[in-house]
């Protein structure tokens, strides 16, 4: 029998239920951007990739009118279909992305999580399933006052931390890095509040490695030095920008090709994986598709057969590549 009936934290490393060291290495999903869901196989073809772990995009309230209706139910199911397969699903809230107040994780997403029947949807998977409270929420090094950003980030996270274990929910919860997930180093200041906060000691802190402008590498060997349970929720190799008010997608390069107008200060995805590797950190490649930025796309058209240039460097690459590298966690009875 297993040691335990969720995914724990034990120092900086996630564990399976046997109580071995699990490195998530998988991919996001972006699920309801896809309008062919539910109504088709939206796994069959990402879990091709050999990814262990699938973050979900999930909402509360999806920001079109106009997508087909969607359902607990079908969530449900695409966790269970991950958890027989031997993925970790990563169940993720995007309403809030890179919203500046983290309060409103507290007003807008909590009373979501806590709700009867998503608790009731977490407890029937918890035996691998992960939860992001929200995606990249909370200003830090973008506020006018950062002591002040960060206090009012690690408070917001505390109380939601709080309202989620005071609802039975025990499985992981991962927190974002504030500034759109970009700011590892908070976590330097905020990770040892956040993890004292809650009751389980049960959580992962999640950077997003859109580092154009941001030297967030020399941040990795102190995380780990500092014994933090790190995991890159994002990384790509696009980052967008935004210019005279609208969003230029791929902006910056972030995989040396130079294509895109923006300079920035040499950081590599490729590199940062090669760390990640060596420090037995996981990470997730944004993203399987859909996404408005063609070339950061795994996948042109969801099919594993129709993988980019980037994509087969994310799947296939022989030193960090997700078929060389992941395995298949264990999840179920």
């Amino acid at each position: 029998m297993p040691l335990n009936d969720t995914l724990t934290i034990a120092g900086r490393f996630l564990k399976d239920r046997d109580g071995q060291r699990l490195i998530l290495r998988g991919i996001n999903l972006p699920l309801l951007d896809d309008w062919n869901f539910p109504g088709n196989d939206v796994l069959a073809e990402p879990m091709r990739t050999g990814a262990n772990a699938i973050r979900i995009q999930w909402y509360v309230n999806y920001p079109n009118a106009d997508r087909p209706k969607f359902s607990l139910d079908d969530l449900s199911a695409v966790l269970e279909k991950c958890g027989s397969a031997g993925i970790v699903p990563i169940l993720m809230l995007a309403d809030l992305t890179c919203a500046f107040d983290a309060d409103e994780v507290n007003t807008t997403l909590i009373p979501w999580w806590t709700s009867p029947e998503v608790v009731s949807l977490i407890a029937a998977h918890q035996q691998y399933l992960i939860i992001n409270i929200a995606n990249e929420v909370g200003a830090y090094r973008w506020s006018p006052n950062q002591k002040a950003g960060l206090a009012a980030y690690s408070k917001a996270y505390g109380q939601a931390i709080a309202q989620i274990r005071a609802s039975g929910v025990r499985v992981p919860l991962l927190i974002d890095a504030p500034d759109c997930g970009t700011s590892l180093d908070a976590f330097l200041s905020a990770g040892r509040q956040l993890m004292s906060s809650d009751p389980n000691k049960n959580l992962l802190f999640s950077a997003h490695a859109y580092w154009a402008a941001y030297d967030g590498m020399s941040f990795i060997h102190p995380c780990v030095a500092a014994n933090l349970p790190i995991l890159f929720g994002e990384i790509a190799n696009k980052q967008d920008e935004q210019v005279d008010g609208k969003t230029v997608f791929g902006y910056y390069d972030l995989d040396g090709n130079k294509t895109g107008p923006g300079k920035t200060n040499g950081f590599r995805y490729q590199a940062l994986l090669s760390v990640l590797k060596s420090r037995e950190i996981g990470w997730l490649a944004w993203s399987w598709g859909p996404d408005q930025c063609a070339a950061r796309r795994m996948s042109s058209d969801g099919r594993f057969d129709s993988l980019t240039e980037y994509g087969k460097d994310i799947v296939h690459n022989p030193e960090y590549g997700l078929i060389p590298s992941a395995r298949p966690a264990l999840t179920t009875d």
